[in-house]
């Protein structure tokens, strides 16, 4: 059932609930280097993974998976980072190093160890792609088939977007949103310092953008409004993402 939200310029602080965390290790990579799994993610980086066997209809969709991560090396560099791991942990690391670099993934980074192995998330699958990232630890995207390189984007993306809810904490813009979960209607009051352009966006868990605003200098002040735009949307939890000149600050909604 679509429900009618209408939306304004609003944020809060609050973290994201996932349905899956992903399992830690400590291991050296097969060019060496040792990896914290956690410690990494606590950082701030989103790890892309791709288990594959190696084998031919693993190519495609890791190569997907790798050209989403490349496609963050200029606008967040070192942040998003590609994994090219054996499924079992049984194959050597020079067979699946040179099975990346046959198949156009030359910067992935290779692992063989049963420390880190495909059935630690769920179903097989040839390949598997997950995406992880976050202080929860969180894997947001799992997927063994229609893989997609915009669709592990905007697993990313809502990673990113969420991961500058740490920055929310300083409480910004003073802002209530209510109601939450969201019936028919979302109102809500800030205030700004000083004179800003302020605008608005709602994703899906997913990353899909669902709605945006044109951004609006507003004085600084006071403001308890609701925008004139309407956003149908399924029952369940998005991301709404507020910025204001440097500052971004996200909440979580659930509509109902």
């Amino acid at each position: 059932m679509k429900k009618t939200v209408i939306l304004g310029i609003s944020i809060l602080t609050a973290s994201l609930t996932f349905a899956q965390t992903a399992t830690d290790f400590t291991i050296n990579d097969c060019a060496g280097t040792s990896h914290h799994l956690f410690a990494e993610l606590d950082a701030g980086r989103i790890v892309v993974a791709a288990f594959v066997m190696p084998c031919g209809s693993c190519a495609a969709p890791s190569l997907a998976a790798y050209n989403a991560v490349q496609s963050y090396a200029t606008s967040n560099p070192g942040k998003v980072v590609f994994y090219l791991v054996d499924d079992t942990g049984n194959t050597s690391c020079s067979t699946i190093s040179a099975w990346g670099t046959t198949n156009a993934m030359p910067l992935a980074t290779s692992f063989s160890s049963t420390s880190f192995v495909m059935s630690q998330y769920g179903t097989a699958g040839m390949p598997k792609i997950i995406v992880m990232g976050g202080t929860n630890h969180a894997v947001t995207y799992n997927l063994n088939s229609g893989v997609t390189t915009i669709g592990v984007q905007n697993a990313v993306n809502a990673l990113i977007s969420a991961g500058v809810s740490e920055i929310s904490k300083t409480n910004n813009f003073n802002l209530k949103v209510t109601p939450n979960p969201v019936i028919n209607e979302l109102s809500y009051s800030y205030s700004i310092g000083k004179a800003s352009n302020v605008n608005v966006e709602v994703f899906t868990l997913t990353g899909e953008l669902m709605f945006t605003t044109t951004s609006m200098n507003q004085n600084a002040g006071e403001y308890n409004l609701t925008i004139g735009e309407n956003l149908k949307l399924e029952n369940g939890m998005y991301i709404l993402k507020m910025t204001s000149d440097s500052k971004i600050e996200t909440i979580n909604f659930i509509v109902e």
